[in-house]
């Protein structure tokens, strides 16, 4: 018997490559949704033989959303950013129905803030996850892979630079300028970082090199520190790979910290025209590395890192390889190891980095420890 999943912007950057991902496998029905049933029905047409349906739906169309729901689909991916100015409606409203949500959300507030489900969810026997992307769900992976279970971590350092050529969706840009320039929580101690600050640069394994990297909000800044209570020092920072553009968002933050400017969300289209203008100084690679240091038992300090390298142009199949192997698992997709986890929470402890490895197996994409 067939099993449904629906991708809402199924024919979207992240969504699209998601959608190739589950109609790989024979044993789902895929619908790939949004709001352009031109693009939907265009894109579906590309995954196979086998049919795939499109829909039409608009996700702030409450009604649309039901009657969709009432097909009763075996699980809901959301893909419709910027997440940061959405609420948690098509979440609550699949959890009425017992239907499992994944969305790939990056915002702080709006991963750590899909436990207000977890208690609804359990009742109906539904599992609903919230940031399966690069991050929470990659860097924790990470980190859970780089740290013994009685290690104590004290310190984290994340740090992602995805290559100039990767798809710049206008809904990502408005999401990382929505902070530029305001505070933001730190990941330990009571100090607050800004977006975009805290600029840094980092050495990549090759081809990648030196990247500029700058704090960005995410929703590490919120669970992190449950998860790791004796973390003293820690960072999460991004970065462009043109040095001009990264220092020139830079200046733009301290203008913001500043008061000089109010917000750069209302620049997010004019600075993508910027990009695309220097395209051919641009590459295909980038990198994400995480580096722990940690205190065994026995009161040893250790530093370990771990980096991931893409090549080729494969750099957004890491942000869009979390959502279809939760689903996978929690579908019991042969060769997959399911999952029973039920509630609503961050994308974590969901799957192990050898796991999305193996997702990943036909990318140009590494995975490197160093201990």
């Amino acid at each position: 018997m067939f099993q449904t999943v629906v991708v809402l912007g199924g024919y979207g950057v992240f969504g699209s490559r998601i959608a190739a991902s589950l109609a790989r496998h024979p044993e789902l029905e895929l619908i790939v949704a949004g709001r352009d049933p031109a693009r939907a029905s265009a894109f579906a047409a590309t995954l196979g033989p086998r049919p795939i349906r499109a829909l039409a739906l608009d996700i702030t169309d409450t009604a649309q959303v039901r009657a969709l729901l009432a097909q009763r689909p075996a699980v809901v991916i959301d893909t419709v950013g910027p997440f940061q100015d959405r609420d948690l409606d098509v979440a609550r409203l699949c959890v009425e129905r017992g239907i499992h949500y994944v969305d790939i959300a990056d915002g702080r507030a709006r991963v750590a803030g899909i436990t207000a489900l977890d208690a609804a969810a359990r009742d109906r026997d539904a599992l609903v996850v919230s940031g399966a992307s690069t991050v929470p769900a990659v860097s924790s992976a990470i980190v859970a892979d780089l740290v013994a279970p009685n290690d104590t971590v004290l310190e984290i350092d994340v740090g992602i630079s995805p290559g100039h050529s990767a798809p710049r969706g206008l809904a990502t840009a408005q999401g990382v300028l929505s902070y530029c320039g305001h505070a933001i929580p730190s990941l330990a101690g009571p100090a607050r970082d800004y977006g975009w600050g805290g600029l840094n640069r980092h050495r990549y394994p090759r081809p990648v090199g030196r990247r500029w990297l700058s704090n960005v909000d995410t929703p590490e800044r919120a669970i992190w520190r449950d998860r790791y209570p004796a973390l003293r020092r820690g960072s999460v920072r991004a970065g462009l790979e043109i040095g001009v553009l990264h220092l020139g968002l830079s200046a733009l933050s301290r203008a913001v910290r500043a008061g000089l400017v109010r917000s750069l969300v209302p620049q997010a289209a004019r600075f993508i025209r910027i990009a695309d203008a220097l395209d051919r100084f641009g590459s295909d690679v980038g990198a994400m590395h995480v580096r722990v240091v940690v205190r065994d038992p026995a009161g040893r300090i250790a530093s370990r890192q771990a980096t991931l390298v893409a090549e080729r142009g494969d750099g957004p199949q890491i942000p869009a390889a979390p959502a279809p192997l939760v689903v996978k698992k929690l579908l019991a997709v042969p060769g997959y190891e399911p999952i029973s986890t039920r509630g609503a929470r961050p994308c974590i402890d969901l799957f192990s980095i050898s796991e999305l490895m193996a997702e990943l197996d036909r990318c140009a994409i590494r995975y490197v420890v160093e201990r």
